[in-house]
């Protein structure tokens, strides 16, 4: 997906959301914790949010991230290479939509994990709640204060109202699931 299109549709997007809830700058950026110069920039698309922005958005007005990628939301069928993706942490954590909808409190992506990644989710608040499954590898998940070491087959099911620290400590990629599921989806 070309980057200046994608920039100026989550601007659109975004513009669209808070127009909808009849918000200010200034109460979309005391509701995610996104300043209001970086929230008009996005608007505006003259700004490419990182996911980690993105994320902060997209929980702070309650709608899935995907929301903001998606072309055409209504899409059924999704092949791989028209999946909405996302890279971070130097290309070593991939992550792609294969599912979302405007006005269901639902998102699932296909996750992969290269050997040696870390990756940081920070807390989305009360309400959200991830489902993980692991397909290959190990993946090992810091909740809070609580660590897990999950292996292919194995899920977990939490509250994202804690940060969540992801890492593949193995020198093979790990693939999971998750679903995120918006409990109190007053916007949606």
């Amino acid at each position: 997906m070309d980057k200046n299109f994608l920039s100026v549709q989550i601007g659109q997007r975004l513009r669209f959301y808070r127009q909808q809830r009849k918000l200010s700058l200034d109460e979309v950026a005391e509701i995610t914790g996104v300043s209001k110069p970086m929230l008009g920039q996005i608007e505006r698309g003259t700004s490419n949010p990182t996911v980690a922005v993105l994320w902060k958005i997209a929980a702070g007005l309650q709608v899935p991230i995907a929301s903001f990628l998606m072309q055409n939301p209504s899409i059924k069928y999704l092949p791989m290479k028209d999946q909405p993706f996302l890279k971070e942490d130097n290309d070593l954590f991939e992550t792609y939509n294969t599912f979302a909808s405007p006005g269901i409190p639902l998102e699932n992506y296909h996750i992969r994990m290269m050997p040696g990644c870390t990756h940081h989710s920070e807390a989305k608040g009360i309400g959200v709640i991830k489902i993980v499954t692991v397909y290959t590898g190990s993946l090992s998940i810091e909740i809070g204060d609580e660590e897990y070491t999950l292996e292919k087959g194995d899920a977990i099911s939490f509250s994202t109202d804690v940060d969540q620290m992801y890492r593949n400590l193995k020198e093979e990629p790990c693939e999971f699931n998750m679903v995120i599921h918006y409990s109190n989806p007053q916007f949606i």
